[in-house]
């Protein structure tokens, strides 16, 4: 059986926070999975923070499985959030294709793991798996405001886990030293990409604490503003909102001039005044998130 499986070096990387209730089996799946397809490969587990038993019970699993798998842990010492440590999982991997996990939830088949890596083998350099249901309404929000204001043809959604090939690794370290959402980097990273969407009938929930929630907020806003021209758009159509305003005021004063109506004295002129005013700072407002 051994000839039979996959050349290849693979790595995958497994983001931990607080998973205790599903890591075992998780690991357990991955490991399999691994064994029976690939001659070399390597799992790392970073434990971002877990305050539960979670790295106990990864340790219990390599203590009980038979076959000894290369499992590497490594340690944050605090709580960084998904996209930083799964960079530092990934500065670590050696592997030709990346696996990466960002969460222990058991909600696809494991067949879904090889069917993801062999359209990898297509040439495809950026490989994920996306769930058809159980999307929360933020992150389709997210995604469509993303989407709306994105310079790139690709789309992004969900997604569960991915294959990375090393030659989209190397570009996107390229690209920038510190990256701040991994999904955008290799969407714009000029490479092929595809997605595979599964219906995963099972549906795994978990709820995030405040200090998860804000650090997924705090992504969302990094990555709308460093990677999309939403907020330039927005200032764009408030300018042309303020503009038609004045032209309105600015119409509404010639018409004064030829008919009998006799606004306020002073009103007409206070409002163009605060309209062009506005509407000024709106401009400025877009040529500073235009460049910024």
């Amino acid at each position: 059986m051994l000839q039979n499986r996959e050349k290849n070096f693979v790595s995958c990387v497994l983001y931990l926070h607080n998973e205790s209730e599903t890591v075992k089996n998780f690991l357990s799946e991955i490991c399999r999975v691994m064994q029976e397809n690939f001659e070399k490969y390597e799992i790392i587990c970073v434990n971002d923070g877990c305050v539960d038993d979670t790295v106990e019970q990864v340790k219990a699993y390599l203590t009980e499985t038979a076959h000894k798998p290369v499992v590497s842990l490594v340690n944050l010492s605090y709580y960084q959030g998904v996209e930083s440590a799964m960079n530092a999982g990934s500065d670590l991997a050696v592997g030709d294709f990346l696996f990466e996990f960002e969460k222990c939830q058991p909600e696809f088949d494991a067949d879904l793991i090889m069917q993801v890596y062999r359209r990898a083998l297509e040439g495809y350099d950026v490989v994920a798996a996306a769930p058809k249901h159980g999307v929360s309404f933020s992150s389709k929000l997210f995604y469509a405001v993303y989407n709306w204001g994105s310079k790139s043809k690709g789309k992004l959604r969900q997604e569960l886990f991915r294959v990375v090939s090393r030659r989209a690794i190397n570009r996107v370290n390229q690209m920038n030293t510190f990256i701040p959402y991994r999904k955008a980097m290799y969407m714009n990273c000029g490479l092929k990409t595809d997605t595979i969407v599964f219906d995963n009938k099972k549906v795994s929930r978990r709820g995030h604490n405040q200090e998860e929630r804000g650090a997924r907020s705090t992504l969302a806003v990094d990555s709308l503003i460093i990677f999309t021209d939403v907020l330039e758009k927005i200032s764009m159509t408030v300018s042309g909102v303020l503009l038609a305003a004045l032209l309105v005021m600015f119409g509404y004063l010639i018409y004064s001039i030829f008919s009998a109506v006799r606004p306020v004295e002073g009103w007409l002129s206070t409002m163009m005044l605060m309209s062009f005013g506005f509407l000024m700072m709106s401009v400025l407002l877009t040529l500073i998130l235009k460049y910024l």
